[in-house]
């Protein structure tokens, strides 16, 4: 006998002839009904519908189970041909491999998904489809694409009639440009977007981007004042509950801007409340801004003891992040490049195999054909057939035998663009740790040449600015090539770390530091009598510039400083190495040590 719940699946799958409308109401029925309903039913679209469901009740509660759903559901709606359940599976599909940053996928899927939407002029669903791809690309940091996409999307909504919708991808809009380093532009987009949240009575929609207009007046404008302003009005749209994430990164930014206001009570007040919230969100990322902006609020109102404690759980955090990140990296790097390239020594060590036993036989056989020729001299006519008849079966036997040559070649050929297309995607890895140019730029008039010798490289450059001081780097690691380039981001991320956690800033501590640093993190150090004795390291060469009083501090590990100066500004207590009427060219030698 039936139960209820399966009569009303019945009824919804008979009756309710909207394909969207049936999975929503099929989402009221509890998930082990559909379940069994889906085990026992014949009817694939059925099936389809069902699987529908459970993906969209697993969707935001229990993401892998509703990806195990959506991968059931794909192949019964491309069955079906309808176009409806196609355009969903193809959503579900790119929105959950967009969740787990499937990146590749999720483009994919979103991709077809819109093509169908297209081809029906699907307004609504298209924006949608537009959207999802511009979140992927700026997940990628590709910000021109997906500032395309969601002014697309925009150029929609804007004509569909829904304020709300518009003022959504406005502020998606506005992330874009502040990520091009567009910051006006970015700033524009957001009061166009709150105004219209304002307009429509759904201000509380606009909590996060008026946190973000907050931030632009903070690190961009420096404009505490506005920026407090902004902040205010997004943790009043907070007081309610909400996103505790968002609650924990205003209060740290408020902390922050009260600080800078000189207002240190306040500075407590908020960063104690950032830490609350971050707790609650479990974000790491969330609880190091926290602590931090705490930490300072606590320095600032003389309780030291209170603000090492909170520094400490704020440089924890960051040191576990730190190792998570450059151990994970170095871990995917060393495994695809070990594994690919001993794949393709194989592969080569049976073509060269095949190759040898080719020759041999051949050589096998022409010696054959000279001694029948010697002992059949008289019989003339039956040599010449006998020897035609075996140049017959050895041209036969040489095309099989190139003809493996040439799969294996292909093989070859294959397995090495595998390889290279590895190290190509570890070149993106490299290139996300090199830092931005413009921060030099910024400052002086100056250029940097880098080329990789093997597409990634052992050789790196290093910029970091603090408050009082400009750093710059260039370091030569151990190695070429892959191995190299694991190098440089042990060297990237120690002087990160030195710089920014150890707030070390002379040039020759840093060097001492990162000497522990990259010592550790090989884990191959050797002591004996006071020498440290270990394979792998890097040189270095390393400024600081005092922006306060302009002077430039060096250190070098086996690299040297070159120095380019005015005749007029010629240094008597250095040695010139050239010269001529304009300049003086100088070398400032470094310590005949490695990293």
């Amino acid at each position: 006998m039936a139960s209820s719940d399966d009569t009303k699946i019945d009824s919804i799958l008979t009756h309710v002839e909207d394909y969207t409308k049936g999975i929503i109401k099929l989402t009221i029925v509890a998930p082990d009904e559909l379940k069994n309903y889906a085990k026992t039913s014949n009817d694939d679209f059925a099936k389809c519908k069902i699987y529908n469901a459970l993906c969209w009740i697993y969707f935001n509660s229990d993401p892998p189970k509703a990806m195990k759903y959506a991968k059931l559901q794909n192949p019964l709606a491309e069955k079906s041909g309808d176009k409806d359940a196609i355009i969903k599976t193809y959503d579900n599909m790119g929105w959950l491999y967009e969740g787990i940053s499937d990146n590749e996928n999720a483009v994919s899927f979103m991709l077809k998904s819109l093509k169908i939407k297209e081809s029906i002029n699907d307004t609504a669903g298209i924006s949608i489809s537009l959207a999802g791809l511009a979140g992927v690309y700026y997940k990628m940091s590709n910000y021109k694409l997906a500032l395309s996409y969601f002014s697309q999307s925009y150029a929609i909504e804007k004509n569909s009639g829904s304020r709300n919708n518009e003022a959504v991808t406005l502020g998606n809009i506005g992330l874009c440009y502040v990520g091009l380093k567009e910051i006006d532009k970015g700033l524009k987009t957001y009061l166009k977007a709150v105004e219209i949240y304002s307009e429509v009575g759904k201000e509380m929609n606009a909590r996060a981007t008026y946190s973000n207009i907050g931030l632009i007046y903070l690190i961009d404008k420096l404009d505490y004042n506005n920026a407090l302003f902004y902040f205010k009005k997004s943790a009043k749209l907070l007081e309610d509950g909400g996103d505790v994430s968002l609650q924990s990164n205003v209060h740290a930014n408020m902390s922050e801007t009260y600080t800078h206001l000189n207002d240190f009570t306040n500075a407590l007040i908020h960063g104690k409340k950032s830490v609350k919230y971050a707790n609650l969100s479990g974000d790491k990322e969330n609880v190091l801004l926290a602590n931090k902006s705490l930490a300072m609020a606590f320095y600032k109102n003389k309780n030291y003891r209170l603000a090492y404690e909170h520094f400490k759980i704020a440089f924890d955090m960051k040191d576990t992040i730190f190792n998570e990140t450059s151990s994970n990296q170095i871990a995917e790097m060393q495994t695809k490049y070990d594994t690919e390239k001993k794949e393709a020594e194989n592969s080569l060590l049976i073509a060269e195999k095949k190759l040898d036993k080719v020759a041999l036989e051949k050589k096998s056989s022409q010696q054959k054909m000279l001694g029948l020729g010697l002992g059949l001299a008289l019989m003339v006519v039956i040599y010449i057939a006998y020897s035609l008849n075996q140049k017959k079966k050895i041209n036969k036997l040489l095309n099989v035998q190139n003809e493996e040559i040439t799969s294996k070649n292909e093989i070859i050929e294959e397995k090495n663009k595998d390889i290279t297309d590895s190290i190509n995607y570890a070149q993106r890895i490299q290139d996300a740790i090199l830092p931005e140019k413009s921060i030099l730029k910024k400052h002086y008039e100056s250029f940097i040449y880098y080329r990789p010798k093997d597409i990634v490289s052992g050789d790196f450059y290093w910029i970091k600015e603090t408050e009082n001081k400009i750093f710059f780097s260039v370091v030569d690691c151990t190695g070429h090539g892959v191995p190299g380039a694991f190098m440089s981001i042990i060297g990237a991320n120690s002087l990160n770390k030195i710089v920014e956690d150890l707030k070390i800033e002379t040039t020759g501590e840093i060097l001492d530091e990162l000497n522990n640093l990259v010592n550790i993190a090989l884990g191959k150090k050797d002591v004996i009598d006071d020498i440290i004795s270990i394979r792998d390291g890097m040189d270095i060469s390393i400024c600081s510039i005092d922006k306060s009083n302009n002077v430039l501090e060096y250190s070098g590990a086996n690299n040297a400083l070159y120095l380019l100066r005015k005749q007029q500004n010629k240094l008597d207590e250095m040695e010139v190495i050239m010269e001529d009427e304009n300049s003086n060219f100088y070398e400032i030698k470094p310590n005949k040590m490695a990293i």
